[in-house]
């Protein structure tokens, strides 16, 4: 009978190489979750597994014409109104952070960004500590500034500082108007202060008074509670937090902040997909934290998630753009199988990465 099991493990993984091969399946595709389970099962519960097995692999297949490059240029990119802003965005949005901190050349820096608009991505995403990346914007929304909806941040806590970043990022930016400016970091915010008369959102009520600014937004990694606190002020057009499998289990925005935001009618966008670079050492060519096999799981279970309207990415090379763009143009639900798999290794990862972004 052992043999019988080991044998029927090697074909069933044997089957799944072969189509991988033949068909061109990338790593990041379902067909990698079945050879992740048949290498982590024993042989006594390999026949109770078989099924799931089998269907992760029957599943990748299904989704085979969608995995092909040149479909994935053809098709459009998939597009959500993002909450109470009335606005339709990609569902996949550039994280500038890469880029800029790892302080490209403009011409690369042109280049890299010009793909990802030409790809179909509308929703852009920068921050004044993201090294030089809204000087390096600049050039491209000269020229291309209606194609997008362009973000930034502001550190400062005080009114007018928060205030004075808005014009400086305007001027860096070469743009007339910001569609929307998140308090940065909101978690590590002091914020009775900031939500105060003197505080940054007044600052950000005034830019959007005198037209610099559309929308005011929150993001942050740390400290979910403190969400509820300026959602509850009902200025929040939109709240960016970390969405992942992983945090899920340590920070848990997913069941902390997201109903109250969509009960605010505020825009969700989910950041750390896949769980932010090792060490957060954007400078360098990091690979995240999400295993590369969980890639395309990762990316299915935030946009699955109720109320999120797009992910953003921090994307810094043409492969890891094209990656991306392929993984939502081909986005289908989790099924119960997957959503299993994604609960366990989520657990496991949360363990191993522990508070890395800070008090819960």
């Amino acid at each position: 009978m052992n043999y019988f099991n080991s044998l029927s493990l090697f074909i069933v993984k044997m089957i799944i190489y072969i189509l991988q091969f033949f068909l061109k399946i990338q790593k990041d595709t379902i067909f990698q979750e079945a050879i992740i389970m048949l290498e982590k099962i024993t042989r006594r519960d390999f026949i109770k597994k078989a099924g799931v097995i089998t269907g992760l692999a029957l599943n990748g297949i299904h989704n085979i014409s969608a995995m092909d490059d040149t479909n994935m240029e053809n098709e459009s990119m998939p597009k959500r109104i993002l909450g109470r802003t009335g606005v339709e965005v990609s569902i996949l949005g550039l994280g500038i952070g890469p880029l800029g901190i790892s302080r490209r050349e403009q011409i690369e820096f042109d280049r890299l960004v010009n793909l990802c608009i030409d790809l179909g991505i509308s929703y852009i995403d920068n921050a004044p500590v993201y090294g030089d990346g809204e000087e390096k914007l600049g050039s491209v929304m000269r020229q291309r500034r209606n194609e997008v909806f362009l973000v930034t941040k502001v550190e400062e806590q005080d009114k007018n500082g928060s205030l004075r970043q808005i014009k400086e990022s305007l001027m860096k930016m070469q743009t007339d108007y910001i569609d929307a400016v998140h308090l940065h970091d909101f978690g590590g915010l002091n914020i009775e202060f900031v939500l105060g008369e003197d505080g940054a959102l007044a600052g950000l009520k005034e830019a959007k008074k005198q037209g610099l600014i559309r929308f005011i937004g929150i993001s942050g990694h740390q400290q979910p509670m403190k969400f509820l606190k300026a959602l509850e002020t009902d200025e929040i057009d939109l709240v960016m937090p970390v969405l992942n499998f992983a945090d899920k289990h340590t920070y848990n925005f997913e069941e902390k902040v997201l109903p109250v935001a969509i009960e605010h009618k505020s825009g969700i966008v989910a950041m750390k997909v896949l769980g932010g670079a090792v060490g957060m050492q954007y400078e360098k060519p990091m690979p995240s934290l999400m295993p590369e096999e969980y890639y395309d799981f990762a990316i299915r279970y935030a946009l699955g998630l109720h109320g999120v309207s797009t992910i953003v990415v921090g994307l810094k090379n043409e492969n890891e753009i094209k990656q991306a763009v392929k993984a939502v143009k081909a986005y289908k639900p989790l099924s119960d199988d997957e959503k299993a798999i994604i609960e366990k290794a989520g657990k496991e990862l949360s363990e191993k990465w522990g508070e890395h972004f800070g008090s819960v």
